[in-house]
């Protein structure tokens, strides 16, 4: 069993081999879209963070280099220490000149990014600001300057401004066509395609930077042959790009101005993801050897109970391995056949992960069982699931998780009351008799109070976290 999960293996000749969510077809979809244009495009691929959008980019780009297709994947979060967006997006293009060109003319490629490099640097060279030469002039003997002198600067900055716009046109221009004759050297003439730059974790950088990285893709590689593809969680970029416009921004007309298409990345289904973690944690392989009375049902319950509460609480998938890494490491700090009692403690990972402030309160006292039980009802689909058997068995655990052997009449007299209610429902008196019923079988296994002794695992195992 290991002890932490690991970054996936991205197999080069069969990338998609580990892929166990099945995005595999999203990416032969959006392989097929990219080669039926020529045009410039600019896509990106939305999903929440922590919903696997960088393992997809990553098993996509090895798949679009296996097909010929030149691909560029530039990770904008680790380069947003950058004063220029544009610096970042021509020195990847740069570094990677040797691997792009495979099926291309090398020669002719170096040649188009040199050219592309003295362009970029024409349209990254600054002239003084207007406002700064008004301040030098502001600086001087005003006495000894005449109204004329003041009104002859004013046209001279004009004329400057209006030759510098000239100028940095005809250079995007140039830029543009340096950079399409780049990207089309990079293929075989035969059967042209596309160089695909991919920009991952546009979302996480901060907000001026990715708006400069928005703004320097779509102006000045607005060309022939470039599709850039943004992997970005949209509505945290939005969030980001209020910071500095203001909250009044329409969000969507300003991001559709960069991008021309929008992908949603499909979500696994229910327990898909979960399942393929156990594999990983080797979770079957350590529950499979447990033989104490009652033990070889954990397995089964841990498996169950995740996939469940990982629904509810709409766990992302990295917040899902994070709560497989506390089990395993639970699963350490506990003997082969002692009872972990599996329902209660994926549960208690679960709100930890999820919702730790209602966790302390509930390991601190500062609210009761009953009242946990309730914010828990009060989770859209969590009722349903409760009225199932492993969904009882957890309201049990909630109901005694702080009481103690032969201590637990207040509990039990809250389910009796409602069995012998004359206003409740039979399925209500149906619940309360299957939840005295489970109650009734903790005193005899030791389920009773059992709040104590797990989270005892999950806290010796949170500081083993790294």
């Amino acid at each position: 069993m290991i002890l932490k999960s690991h970054e996936l293996e991205i197999i080069k000749n069969d990338p998609f081999r580990n892929d166990v969510l099945g995005r595999k077809e999203s990416g032969e979809a959006l392989t097929e879209f990219v080669l039926s244009t020529s045009d410039p495009l600019v896509i990106c691929i939305d999903a929440p963070w922590g919903q696997g959008k960088t393992t997809f980019l990553r098993m996509w780009k090895q798949d679009l280099k296996n097909n010929g297709i030149p691909t560029l994947y530039f990770n904008a979060w680790e380069s947003d220490f950058s004063d220029d967006a544009l610096v970042c997006l021509i020195g990847e293009i740069s570094s990677e000149i040797k691997e792009l060109s495979k099926t291309g003319d090398l020669s002719k490629a170096s040649e188009y990014l040199e050219k592309t490099k003295k362009l970029g640097v024409a349209l990254l060279k600054r002239t003084v600001p207007v406002v700064a030469k008004i301040g030098t002039a502001g600086a001087l003997d005003l006495d000894k300057i005449t109204e004329q002198a003041l009104s002859g600067l004013a046209e001279s900055i004009a004329k400057e401004q209006i030759e510098k716009y000239e100028s940095s046109k005809n250079s995007i221009e140039a830029f543009r066509e340096a950079i399409s004759g780049l990207a089309a050297s990079m293929s075989n003439a035969d059967t042209p395609k596309p160089l695909v730059f991919i920009i991952d974790e546009l979302d996480r950088c901060r907000p001026s930077f990715s708006i400069e990285i928005l703004e320097k893709a779509k102006h000045f590689f607005n060309a022939n042959n470039i599709v850039f593809v943004l992997g970005a969680d949209k509505k945290q970029l939005g969030s980001s790009i209020k910071a500095i416009y203001g909250e009044g921004l329409n969000v969507n007309g300003y991001l559709r101005r960069f991008m021309d298409f929008d992908y949603i990345l499909p979500p696994p289904n229910k327990g898909q993801f979960v399942k393929a973690l156990f594999k990983k944690f080797s979770f079957n392989e350590y529950f499979s050897k447990k033989n104490g009375q009652g033990l070889q049902y954990e397995g089964d319950q841990s498996l169950s109970m995740f996939s469940e509460l990982f629904e509810l609480y709409s766990l992302t998938l990295r917040e899902q391995e994070h709560c497989c890494g506390l089990l395993s490491l639970s699963i350490r700090t506990t003997p082969q056949n002692s009872k972990l009692f599996p329902l209660f403690l994926c549960f208690l990972i679960v709100l930890k992960v999820k919702n730790p402030d209602l966790y302390k309160d509930l390991i601190t006292d500062e609210i009761d069982n009953f009242e946990l039980l309730e914010r828990f009802k009060a989770i859209p689909g969590a009722i349903d699931f409760l009225s199932n058997n492993y969904g009882s068995a957890l309201e049990a655990f909630i109901v005694t998780c702080k009481s103690h052997d032969y201590s637990y009449g207040d509990v039990t007299n809250k389910y009796s009351e409602v069995q012998n209610s004359s206003t409740a429902s039979k399925k209500e008196k149906k619940h309360a008799l299957s939840i005295l019923k489970i109650i009734e079988s903790f005193d005899m296994n030791g389920g009773i109070g059992s709040l104590g002794y797990l989270i005892k695992k999950i806290e010796i195992a949170s500081r083993f976290e790294g």
